[in-house]
């Protein structure tokens, strides 16, 4: 006599085919909400509004109530497990253990970094969830698409005087804040689209409120990688489109005049001329690569780089970087706080994401770029929701592979 009681297994199968369709409905919802709440948070909207006394919701409250909705919806959609989630997950999950645990850096920001670690953390378990569903491509298209033109918005609403929200006077950085974030978000942004977007059109539209939104921040590094990027981006599609990129040009060329004019006019108060913006402006404009170059960056870097040799092998603690240095460079930021082992996850990841990408044909390689090229002129990004939206949808376009866990009960063999 065998067993009556049933025998259950865990098994892992592949996601195609392994479950019935799921209900429409739930899709949608995917893709409108959590593609809308993604994008909102990749843009910093309710941090920024919030910053600038428009808006009474505090950030910490939004982040929580939102992420359990986009894991709620996600689990209705059917999450099935990618393990290239893992290594999306690996540094951020060791920046939060140090920070939350550890605590080995000493700033007036020591509490305060293990919260915001933590609420890092939580969108990135959102965003995971998010990929692991059927329609998640399509969510984060969206969301993409949404923060690009919330930053810019912004930006103009800063510009024509309805809101402030720059810390820096002079330049715009909308709901970023900064006025170095927005054009690291926008070409970021633009990578995804690229990638999941197929209508050049709609590319082209992207591209030129990417241009507004990177102008009005008077960011030099921004303006030469978007240019870059895009520039190859046309280049490879011009063949395709040719009569619609005429059209454009004849359209972008006397717009891109009256804007640089518009921004020109905007560095000078009355009498008073502002040195800063007005020269960065002029770099921009003439592509001087000596003024492109930043002197006081310099300087921070050299002050990082004396910080990294008092602790070269596990660094200061997660949270030093931005607060006791600023070195304007991700690696030695990261070498400030991590060490060298951090500096090798960092890289790592870095990297496997560049190789699979080779060996795909060039899967997700403008997105990439976009994550690698503000690397070595910017710091902070791995503190930003949209890094890691960036970071996750190439993991998820380079290893599409997604399982489910599975409980399958063995039919019984039938007695003689």
């Amino acid at each position: 006599m065998h067993p009556s009681s049933p025998l259950h297994a865990a098994s892992l199968q592949a996601h195609p085919g392994a479950l019935a369709k799921p209900d429409p409905l739930v899709h949608r919802m995917v893709v409108w909400i959590c593609g809308t709440i993604l994008g909102l948070l990749a843009a910093d909207v309710v941090i920024g509004l919030y910053n600038a006394g428009i808006s009474p919701l505090k950030p910490s409250l939004y982040t929580v109530v939102v992420v359990a909705g986009c894991i709620g919806l996600s689990a209705l959609s059917g999450i099935r497990f990618a393990p290239v989630s893992l290594l999306v997950l690996l540094l951020p999950a060791v920046r939060l253990f140090d920070a939350a645990l550890l605590s080995r850096s000493v700033t007036t920001l020591q509490n305060q970094a293990g919260m915001d670690h933590l609420r890092i953390m939580l969108i990135i378990l959102a965003t995971l969830a998010v990929l692991s569903t059927t329609p998640g491509m399509n969510a984060v298209r969206w969301a993409a698409i949404l923060a690009i033109f919330m930053t810019t918005g912004s930006e103009v609403a800063e510009m024509l005087g309805l809101a402030k929200f720059s810390s820096i006077n002079g330049r715009f950085a909308g709901f970023n804040s900064h006025p170095n974030f927005p054009p690291v978000l926008l070409c970021e942004m633009l990578g995804i689209t690229f990638a999941l977007c197929r209508s050049f059109k709609l590319n082209c539209l992207l591209i030129a409120v990417s241009f507004v939104g990177v102008a009005l921040t008077y960011g030099r590094s921004g303006f030469v990688v978007l240019a870059l990027m895009c520039t190859v981006y046309i280049l490879q599609n011009a063949r395709r489109n040719l009569p619609f990129l005429l059209l454009m040009a004849a359209i972008a060329i006397p717009a891109a005049g009256v804007g640089f004019a518009i921004l020109q006019s905007r560095t000078e108060q009355g009498v008073v001329k502002d040195k800063n913006t007005s020269d960065r402006l002029q770099a921009i404009y003439e592509l001087d690569f000596e003024k492109l170059k930043s002197p006081e960056r310099a300087q921070d870097l050299a002050h990082g780089w004396e910080g990294v040799m008092q602790k070269p092998l596990l660094g200061h603690g997660t949270g030093v970087s931005g607060v006791l240095y600023a070195p304007h460079n991700e690696y030695v930021s990261i070498l400030l706080e991590l060490g060298i082992p951090g500096l090798l996850l960092f890289v790592g990841t870095l990297g496997a994401l560049v190789v699979r990408s080779f060996m795909t044909g060039g899967k997700a390689g403008y997105l990439l770029f976009a994550i690698i090229a503000y690397t070595p002129a910017g710091q902070g990004r791995i503190e930003m929701p949209h890094y890691y939206l960036a970071l996750a949808t190439a993991a998820f376009i380079l290893w599409p592979q997604r399982f489910r866990i599975v409980v399958a009960t063995p039919a019984s063999p039938a007695t003689p």
